[in-house]
């Protein structure tokens, strides 16, 4: 029989290296039926960053988006979150979510943060838009209550979360749209090794004064006598 730990070892990094990927073309109805005119998901990675306190998603589309969207109703991508600690609801085509962090391909297009159950709003900077990738970054504090009351340790890790992109009658949702996705932490920076010093210690240097002053001092009594 082959070792455990191995197979372990790989199972507990595995999160840190799998996005969660998309079907490519998969672009349908809101409620069912064709449509295609939404902005094609293909990718997305949930990361806890800045510390513990920020969530950010990377979100990489099949073709370079385009924002402001120049045709019809500006099409929007929603962050579907679930919060265990708060209500659940479930409307349209979302289930069990409680939390949105939604971007409207408009001009300024802010992110803008919904608490659902709680009836309240928050606004933060637009997302970065390169190509066909956007980069949607919040305040983990906008989210959810803080650990420690302190600002600095919001509960990311126990949210779950989804992708719904919609332009009209179209979406795309990330898997089968159910809020399952984890937020997996930003490994730290690695701090760099001190350098060694180099040259002669101040330490050799302050023995060898000691010895010194001993040797002089056993002269001048040496001397006197």
């Amino acid at each position: 029989m082959r070792p455990a730990a191995p197979r372990l070892a790989l199972l507990a990094i595995v999160p840190l290296l799998i996005a969660a990927s998309d079907p490519q073309g998969d672009v349908a109805g809101c409620a069912g039926g064709r449509a295609s005119r939404a902005p094609d998901l293909v990718d997305a990675r949930g990361e806890i960053v800045e510390l513990g306190t920020s969530a950010r998603w990377a979100l990489t589309f099949d073709a370079p988006l385009t924002v402001p969207d120049p045709v019809g109703h500006p099409y929007r991508v929603d962050i579907a979150i679930l919060d265990p600690d708060a209500p659940v609801l479930s409307f349209a085509y979302y289930r069990n979510v409680n939390r949105l962090v939604r971007v409207d391909a408009t001009v300024a297009h802010p992110t803008e943060i919904y608490l659902l159950p709680e009836h309240a709003t928050n606004v933060f900077n637009p997302p970065a838009v390169a190509g066909d990738t956007m980069v949607i970054q919040v305040p983990g504090r906008t989210l959810t209550a803080d650990e420690e009351q302190t600002g600095t340790s919001p509960g990311l890790k126990s949210l779950r979360w989804t992708v719904i992109v919609r332009d009209g009658r179209a979406c795309d949702f990330l898997g089968n749209g159910r809020t399952v996705e984890r937020l997996v932490r930003q490994p730290e920076a690695a701090v760099p090794p001190q350098p060694k010093p180099t040259g002669i210690s101040p330490w050799w240097i302050v023995a060898g004064a000691a010895v010194a002053l001993l040797a002089l001092g056993g002269y001048v009594v040496r001397r006197a006598r």
